[in-house]
């Protein structure tokens, strides 16, 4: 994980009041002698400032603990979900995860982007199927949680991404469990500006063709990606 992607973590984390001891006395400290952490610390708060006044809704708990996994699989501390204690603890700040938590469980109206972290939400006109959507530019990979629906029966997901007027193309298979993480093909990685990505219903083993066959469950464009510093 970059130096810059630590500060981001860092500055959410006490933007939340998750900090303690000798961290959080660091933390503190560098809001006084650094002007870039109190920036990155002072855009967490407005970033999600808006989602403090909304209602909780309580996700699945096997898909809390799905996405923390696959986000932090490395950490050394427990997941964010865990320290904050309660999910709806959500104030002023967040940290990545705590974006993805709070898409999760209220609706998204705009993609919301967070430096090599970009998150989306994928949905059915008919609200059938639901999908949050997360792009790290730091490791070139899509990280994808469904929420609500899954392929039908004797059928698979397949998950698709272009860049502007390109075709579809697929990122990978999706043929079990609520949660998959899948590196993106060289080509989609190397997409400047507006990424679209998407997620089909196809045979078992995927696309014959190399474009969506089945049923497109939904799209969504994510604006302004860029590469990771």
């Amino acid at each position: 994980m970059s130096k810059v992607h630590e500060d981001d973590m860092l500055a959410a984390e006490l933007a939340l009041g998750l900090l303690e001891g000798d961290a959080l006395t660091e933390a503190q400290r560098r809001t006084v002698t650094d002007p870039e952490f109190t920036k990155r610390m002072h855009g967490w708060e407005a970033h999600l400032a808006n989602m403090a006044d909304l209602p909780p809704v309580n996700a699945p708990a096997s898909v809390k603990r799905a996405l923390m996994t696959d986000l932090f699989p490395d950490a050394v501390k427990p997941p964010l979900w865990q320290r904050i204690g309660i999910w709806q603890a959500l104030t002023g700040g967040a940290l990545a995860a705590a974006l993805l938590f709070a898409l999760m469980v209220f609706p998204m109206q705009q993609p919301q982007s967070t430096g090599p972290l970009y998150t989306a939400e994928i949905a059915s006109e008919i609200g059938d199927f639901r999908v949050v959507a997360v792009v790290d530019k730091t490791r070139e990979e899509v990280i994808l949680t469904r929420t609500i629906g899954a392929a039908p029966e004797g059928r698979i997901l397949q998950v698709w991404a272009h860049g502007p007027n390109e075709p579809a193309q697929s990122v990978g298979l999706w043929p079990e469990g609520e949660t998959v993480r899948l590196a993106l093909p060289a080509e989609i990685a190397a997409v400047r500006g507006t990424l679209t990505l998407g997620v089909s219903e196809e045979p078992i083993g995927g696309s014959p063709t190399g474009s969506p066959t089945g049923r497109v469950f939904g799209t969504v464009d994510i604006p302004n990606v860029q590469n990771a510093i």
